[in-house]
């Protein structure tokens, strides 16, 4: 579900110093998200953050939960698409948790580095199984240096509130699954499978008891002989009326047409 807008800054706010002073001054902005968890459950999150020209790099960004009350830093997860990276949080019931996602300034050097990142982040619910509500506050919060004396080491914030994509900071979040239906394709009984299936019970037969094999091939043989002393009689009886040129149909059997027109009539 999408959640906001992001943009990452290590850069000066401005390209050249111009006529005002100080206004080359630098910004390093990062991107936080609130969540805060209203349910008598506790949760498991993933977020999911997107970006294009440039894509996000993890040499150049950190991470940073604060769930508990303790700053814990990390990086974010990727994954095959190289738009995109990922990052789990759990929230306990009826608590609160901080997200940021800012320039690594720890490997960082505002000197010479450059960071301009925008993309938008997605939010997806892993636990538990049913729809819940959260609350969500994305900002974006920023800090001015300068290397100017004598105000080198003044800071200046900017903090300010990113619009959501619900238009409030309350979402429904569902769980993501699937519905997975097997799917069970018809059989046909072809050709093929039928000499298979045939060949199988041949095979079958073959781990059997030595006895039970003798019976069944017993069996299958007076069958065969019994259909083959069928066809023989029936050859027999089919030669001897033609050597006695018996037709097949005798002559009491046949109709008169004479008979057969009187009838009609």
């Amino acid at each position: 579900m999408l959640v906001s807008t992001f943009e990452l800054l290590l850069k000066p706010i401005t390209p050249t110093t111009g006529n005002i002073p100080n206004s080359d001054r630098q910004v390093l902005q990062g991107y936080f998200l609130t969540i805060a968890n209203p349910n008598n459950t506790s949760l498991r999150l993933r977020l999911q953050f997107t970006a294009t020209t440039p894509n996000l790099n993890l040499a150049d960004t950190i991470t940073i939960r604060d769930v508990s009350g303790t700053n814990v830093f990390g990086d974010l997860t990727p994954t095959p698409d190289p738009r995109k990276f990922t990052l789990d949080v759990g929230i306990a019931a009826h608590d609160t948790g901080l997200v940021i996602l800012q320039p690594d300034i720890t490997t960082l050097n505002p000197q010479v580095d450059t960071v301009e990142i925008r993309g938008f982040v997605e939010i997806f619910l892993r636990f538990p199984n049913d729809k819940i509500n959260v609350l969500l506050t994305p900002e974006h919060r920023g800090t001015f240096t300068s290397e100017n004396i004598p105000i080198a080491s003044d800071f200046d914030q900017l903090v300010y509130a990113l619009p959501t994509a619900t238009g409030s900071s309350l979402f429904e979040l569902k769980p993501v699954a699937k519905d997975l239906k097997e799917v069970k394709p018809e059989i046909k009984e072809t050709k093929e499978s039928k000499e298979f299936k045939e060949f199988k019970e041949s095979k079958e037969i073959d781990k059997l008891p030595r006895e039970d094999i003798e019976l069944i091939r017993s069996n299958q043989t007076d069958q065969v002989q019994q259909t083959l002393a069928l066809m023989a009689q029936s050859i027999d009886n089919i030669g001897q009326r033609l050597a006695t040129q018996e037709a097949f149909i005798s002559s009491e059997e046949r109709p008169a047409v004479g008979e057969t027109a009187v009838n009609n009539e």
